[in-house]
């Protein structure tokens, strides 16, 4: 029997491997999240912006020091009429102009900096007036511009007072900040684990419907629990096999980087995502027959998985029957289980996460399992 369950198996996953627009039906989805993920990340602070700079002096060029620093955006440093003919141009999205007397004006209390926005775009045009914030708060009142990176008093740092009637003692839940391109890969592992599994079992049964080989199965002397267990087996393996990599990739550019302790818990609940896909990969493959349709099918439910599991924000923030929704899919207690195991120190949520994997993949392993061995059963 475990020869028959390992040779089905190693037929769905040559069957896969060997057929490129299976490939491609199984990671599309999650590749082109990732992909999209990346260029996020990599558009975040990439604007360009003018740099105008017409005085200098202790204080204009800390502050020049600043700007250039920030990562709201990139600098191009121009006179003032090459920096009007590019915004004119729309070659740059803003102009900062450190204007002529601003050092004297500093002494007197009235210097300003000159920004000039195309403010088109309002994710944009805060990231210009953050940056600018920041950067005068920073000559300011470094206290207030320097919050979570030092252990100071509250309105002093290095002996500097705070200048302003109000001080912030800021307090962080983690150390240090996570990256946007780590905090949204969480999803992407997801939806691999989620996709993986479940379309190479139900794209190797659809298959199968399609050429009329699974009929041939009731007649052969295999029993009907190999025939099952080497379906799931096969799904379990491919979904395994890429988290793997995907996540020794990722970890290896230090995209991920897991505490002490913790590997063990985050391969288990990518495990059981994955397992709990291969259930119902064998029930979507059963339902649609034939494999363009399963394509289709797998591509728009990962989709909303990923979107629903956590995917370009976070669920808590979304309205409450948004969260309901997203609570009916495993990719929302994968997510967020997953970020809690590589991202924070206490993991309260931990052991729901866990169950409602482990019972969906229970539930989804044996309707998969009576479902395929029903047909396996019939005459067709």
């Amino acid at each position: 029997m475990i020869r028959a369950v390992l040779a089905l198996a190693r037929s769905d996953l040559f069957r896969w491997h060997r057929s490129p627009a299976l490939v491609a039906a199984t990671l599309i989805p999650a590749l082109s999240m990732g992909v999209m993920v990346v260029a996020l990340t990599y558009a975040v602070g990439r604007q360009p912006v003018a740099l105008v700079i017409e005085d200098h002096g202790p204080v204009a060029d800390h502050i020049i020091q600043i700007i250039r620093e920030s990562d709201g955006f990139f600098l191009v440093e121009r006179t003032r009429e090459e920096a009007l003919a590019d915004m004119k141009a729309q070659r740059v999205a803003a102009v900062i102009t450190i204007p002529a007397g601003f050092e004297d004006r500093v002494g007197s209390h009235d210097a300003k900096l000159d920004v000039f926005i195309n403010n088109v775009d309002l994710d944009f045009s805060d990231d210009v007036r953050r940056s600018i914030n920041e950067a005068v708060v920073e000559v300011d009142a470094p206290s207030l511009a320097t919050l979570g990176e030092n252990d100071l008093p509250p309105g002093t740092v290095s002996g500097i007072p705070n200048p302003y009637r109000i001080d912030v003692a800021e307090r962080d839940l983690r150390t240090p900040d996570v990256s946007f391109l780590a905090y949204q890969m969480v999803p992407v592992l997801a939806l691999l684990s989620l996709t993986a599994g479940a379309l190479v079992t139900a794209l190797a049964i659809a298959g199968e419907r399609e050429v009329g080989a699974l009929r041939l199965v009731r007649l052969s002397p295999v029993p009907r629990t190999a025939v099952v267990a080497g379906r799931l087996l096969g799904g379990t393996v491919a979904s395994g096999a890429l988290l793997s990599a995907v996540v020794l990739a990722a970890t290896l550019t230090d995209v991920l980087s897991p505490p002490a302790g913790r590997w063990p818990l985050l391969m288990l609940l990518l495990l059981v995502t994955a397992v709990g896909s291969v259930g119902l990969g064998v029930l979507v493959g059963l339902l649609t027959r034939r494999v363009t349709t399963t394509a289709m099918l797998g591509v728009n439910v990962a989709t909303a998985s990923f979107l629903l599991g956590g995917g370009f924000t976070t669920i808590a923030f979304l309205p409450d029957f948004v969260q309901g929704v997203a609570r009916a899919f495993p990719t929302y207690y994968a997510v967020e289980g997953v970020r809690e195991v590589l991202f924070y120190d206490s993991m309260p949520t931990l052991g729901r996460n866990l169950a409602a994997l482990t019972a969906t993949a229970v539930v989804s392993l044996v309707v998969g399992s009576v479902a395929l061995a029903r047909v396996s059963a019939r005459p067709h």
